[in-house]
């Protein structure tokens, strides 16, 4: 299958090759036809131009030939001079001269065909070829035929015509014919041969400007170029046009003989690449002879070492577990004499030998070991062991060495071997050390926490343990606070406590800052050499060198993402924290962020607890069904149930209602609507007692969203109701008093109104007594006409007292749909009479066509005599000479306005926010109750109205009313 692909692939890139040279062959050979082309166009119109210019050379000959004399030379003359000539020129092919009456008298030679001597070429009719040139001479200019002239054996000429003149006398003409084959093929060869090697192949085309073509040289091949030029010639110009007649192709012995030697070197690659497979296969059939073989001989081999493997696999076995326990135990092992000289030292690393290897071999341990009082008991423990150790006893000791400035824990098991040699194994435990503290000091944090220990005092403790147990300098907690900005909850080390100085301040405060709290990301100083401004302060203060800080390390404290401080350990050696130290620190910080944030939710419910414990209204938590769970001392105040009674009871039960469907319905309700609900209720206590309350009840949803309880805030509002309704009561006794103590305003006005019908009842009376006394007997007519408008009166006295009644009392079913305008006029009708006698003139602006609103017309009519009454007496006061009250009225969108101003002293600024309120006054006086505007101000606003002063200080009262406007009556 390979020799199959690589065959195909060759052959396809070897064809690929030979058409892709094969094409760049051809279009090379097409770009240098065209260039030949171009070369042969441009070095044909320069030898044409010469030619050409020759040919007038020849004219002029002649001209100057025949103006040598006063007359014209002799006919033999002129023929010698002519044939001496052509020698030169032999394209030229016959030459003749014409008097001025254009008769031919000079023709060489003579057996020329046109013209013949004697000839008059005055018939240009006869010489088609004269009428496209000027064959009368006007000037001295020279002119060529502009037709095809053919002569004997369809030869094609051209003729020059140069007219004669002696002191600008017409002598004659000459003319002189051109053979044009003959002048193109003297161009043709006086081109490069390059370009002329294909002269059959070119096609030329003369053609005069706008006539017919001249001459033409070959057939133009299809799909050939052509070129074009323009070459002047005498008063004329010719286009010649140039391409090939027969169109050149690349060689086909050039493209057989790429095509011959692609083929030839293809065949030989494809034939050396089966040779190449061929010999590969031969190859594997002997190297596959020799590997078997080989493999035989391999059997038989194998075969005698399987007994040596046998022998020596056991051995190896034990050696290889041996060093892979030695090599995976971190201990270092020491091999000891019973008289304690040092036999062998293996340590995994060399770091954690006190001394070098070679320095601790055959040496005794007294010797060895660094004279630290520490370490004097060890010794004299392994003294005291050794000689009374046993092979296989197990003995095991702790012991503390410093090491670089740094202590170390280690933990070393003594063991006899066979051998009486006492084996020694030695671990650093200063990780497991430092672990343990780490697990103690979150198990004393976790108590702290259920103890409801403060944070303070919790950090405080993890500080000083972690200051003990990795001997820093300072052990410092952040935290960050609810306003972006931190606090230093707790430190501890010999840079919070030294030389006598207090604590470092644990209160101070400052802009987040440093990459720990700002991004939540480790961040360690292996080997500070430069301070913070903190630190320098802070040594300065302490009296401090800058070697107390070496390194540092900052943790970020952050539970689910969200940040809650960090903590900072300052060593006093350089490049403390390891990668080891670090992951222990990490993970220490993520189980002290989850104690911080224990200890604050234990302590926000503490204080929500207490809180809604010491909350003066009843507290309810109930499950979605309303029974409850939880009670706040309040609720048995408010209810006299005792938290035994209540728990586990439906809310809505206890509180008195007896109907389990409606409570059933009533909480389901509130768990479909998932919303806070409020409403007012009249519950009996445990004692049968009535009370009144506002209930909220509110869901309680877990982090799916579901409603799992409710909470119920009642508050008493028995003494609130009782408080309002006193005060509703005492505001309607208010009022009326208020309305009575305005009727003495309208006193007058009502008097007049009622005396008016009064006088015409009298006067009707009178006048039927005055008849009846003097025996007059009236008309029954009259007498029932007096009667029916006695009738009349008494009603128009009967609906004025009724006005009046359902003024001071208003009913609230007397709202409808009424017109400004109308309750203006009935108000001026009430109070007018009282106006006019204290001289106030009343100047009405009412506007048409107002729309409706939506009150009681005595409502209005209330307004506007309150208002008008105001401004009547405070004119009054200020005894203005001419007192005005204008009323005005006009709609604004959906609003209907009322102005009602006078121009009496007007309210002060100090008085515009009091006016309004009850039983306050600027009228002097103790019969003034200040009840007026403030009844006014609760009128309108029960018509959902509005009442404001429009007026400024010293300009006179103005009020502006507006209401609702209402275009057409409801339903």
């Amino acid at each position: 299958m390979v020799k199959r692909w690589t065959f195909a692939i060759v052959l396809c890139v070897g064809l690929f090759c030979i058409i892709s040279v094969d094409k760049i062959y051809c279009q090379q050979e097409t770009e240098r036809y065209a260039w030949v082309l171009n070369r042969f166009t441009e070095r044909l119109e320069q030898s044409l131009q010469v030619e050409i210019d020759q040919g007038l050379y020849v004219v002029e000959d002649i001209k100057m030939f025949l103006q040598m004399g006063e007359a014209l030379p002799e006919q033999e003359a002129f023929e010698q001079f002519v044939a001496s000539l052509l020698n030169y020129y032999p394209t030229v092919t016959a030459v003749a001269y014409a008097d001025n009456a254009y008769t031919v008298c000079y023709l060489y030679p003579a057996n020329s065909v046109v013209p013949q001597l004697d000839t008059s070429l005055s018939e240009a009719n006869q010489y088609p070829h004269f009428t496209t040139a000027a064959h009368k001479a006007e000037n001295e200019r020279i002119t060529v035929n502009k037709a095809p002239i053919q002569i004997q054996n369809g030869v094609t000429v051209f003729a020059l015509r140069a007219p004669l003149f002696t002191e600008e006398h017409f002598r004659g003409t000459v003319g002189v014919s051109f053979v044009v084959d003959k002048l193109l093929q003297e161009a043709i060869a006086k081109i490069d041969s390059m370009l002329t090697n294909n002269a059959g192949n070119y096609y030329v085309e003369i053609r005069a400007e706008e006539g017919e073509a001249i001459y033409s040289l070959n057939q133009l091949a299809p799909r050939s170029s052509v070129r074009e030029f323009i070459l002047p010639v005498a008063d004329t110009r010719w286009l010649v046009k140039v391409g090939w007649s027969t169109l050149l192709q690349p060689s086909p012995y050039m493209r057989g003989l790429i095509w011959g030697i692609g083929s030839s070197t293809l065949i030989l690659l494809l034939i050396f690449l089966n040779s190449m497979f061929r010999r590969q296969e031969w190859l594997t059939q002997a190297v596959t002879a020799k590997t078997k073989e080989f493999q035989l001989k391999n059997q038989q081999l194998e075969l005698e070492i399987l007994e040596h493997e046998d022998t020596e696999r056991a051995l190896l076995t034990s050696e290889h577990r041996l060093a892979a326990l030695l090599a995976a135990v971190p201990d270092m092992l020491l091999r000891v004499s019973r008289e304690g000289i040092i036999l062998d030292v293996e340590a995994k690393k060399p770091a954690d030998l006190y001394l070098p290897r070679e320095e601790l071999l055959n040496k005794n341990l007294a010797e060895a070991l660094p004279a630290q009082p520490l370490l004097a008991d060890v010794y004299d423990k392994f003294v005291e062991l050794s000689n009374s150790m046993v092979v296989g006893e197990l003995v095991t000791a702790e012991y503390q060495l410093i090491i670089n400035g740094i202590k170390k824990d280690f933990e070393a098991r003594l063991v006899v071997s066979p051998k009486d040699e006492i084996v020694i194994i030695i671990r650093n435990i200063t990780e497991k050390k430092q672990n343990e503290a780490c697990e103690r000091i979150l198990m004393q944090t976790a108590d702290k926490v259920l103890e409801e220990a403060s944070i303070e005092e919790i950090l405080n403790y993890v500080c000083e343990q972690l200051a003990a147990v990795f001997e820093v300098s300072l052990a410092r907690v952040i935290l960050k606070e609810a306003n972006d900005t931190i606090k230093i909850s707790a430190a501890a080390g010999k840079l919070a406590v030294a030389a006598g100085s207090t604590r470092l301040n644990c209160t101070a405060t400052g802009k987040l800052s440093r990459l720990a709290i700002r991004a939540g990301a480790i961040q360690v100083v292996q080997c500070n050499d430069k301070l913070s401004c903190w630190q320098e302060k802070l040594l300065a203060e302490l009296q401090l060198d800058k070697t107390v800080i070496q390194s540092e390390i900052a943790l970020p404290l952050k539970l689910s993402g969200n940040m809650t401080g960090a903590f900072y350990l300052i060593s006093t050696r350089p490049y403390y924290w390891d990668e080891r130290i670090v992951t222990r620190l990490q993970s220490f910080s993520d189980q002290l962020s989850i104690a911080i944030n224990a200890a604050r939710d234990r302590q926000r419910r503490r204080l929500l607890t207490v809180g809604l414990e010491a909350a003066a209204n009843a507290i309810v938590i109930t499950d979605k069904d309303g029974n409850m769970e939880w009670i706040n001392p309040a609720f048995a105040v408010l209810t006299g149930y005792t938290e035994n009674e209540s728990l586990g009871q439906n809310l809505m039960l206890l509180s008195g209602y007896q109907d389990e469907g409606f409570c059933q319905r009533f909480w389901q309700q509130l768990n479909s609507s998932a919303e806070a609900w409020r409403g007012e209720f009249a519950h009996y206590r445990k004692d049968g007692s009535l009370y009144q309350e506002v209930m909220t009840i509110t869901p309680v949803r877990n982090n799916c969203g579901e409603i799992v309880n409710f909470i119920a805030i009642k508050e008493d509002i028995t003494e609130q109701k009782m408080a309002a309704a006193a005060m509703a009561k005492a505001d309607e006794v208010r009022a009326q008093a208020e309305k009575l103590s305005s009727l003495g305003t309208m006193a007058a006005g009502l008097s007049h109104e009622i005396n008016q019908p009064l006088n015409s009842i009298k006067m009707i009376a009178s006048g039927m007594v005055y008849a009846y006394h003097n025996g007059k007997e009236r008309p029954v007519e009259d007498i029932m006409r007096n009667i029916a408008e006695i009738s009349n009166q008494a009603d128009r006295i009967n609906n004025i007292i009724t006005h009046m009644r359902s003024f001071i009392r208003r009913d609230e079913s007397q709202v409808t749909y009424c017109h400004v305008n109308e309750a203006i006029e009935q108000a001026l009708k009430i109070i007018g009479s009282q106006l006019t006698a204290h001289g106030v003139r009343v100047h009405k602006e009412l506007a048409e066509q107002l729309p409706l609103i939506y009150t009681m017309p005595t409502a209005l009519e209330e307004i506007a005599v309150n208002l008008a009454a105001n401004a009547m007496q405070a004119m009054e006061s200020a005894k203005c000479q001419d007192k005005q009250l204008t009323i005005r009225t006009w709609s604004d969108k959906n609003t209907v306005c009322i102005k009602i101003s006078d121009n009496g002293p007007g309210i002060q600024a100090d008085h515009k926010t009091k006016v309004f309120e009850p039983f306050y006054s600027t009228k002097p006086g103790s019969d003034n109750l200040g009840l007026g505007l403030s009844i006014v101000h609760s009128v309108v606003t029960s018509c959902k109205g509005t009442i404001s002063i429009v007026s400024g200080e010293n300009e006179g009262a103005a009020f502006l009313i507006t209401f609702p406007a209402v275009r057409e009556e409801a339903n």
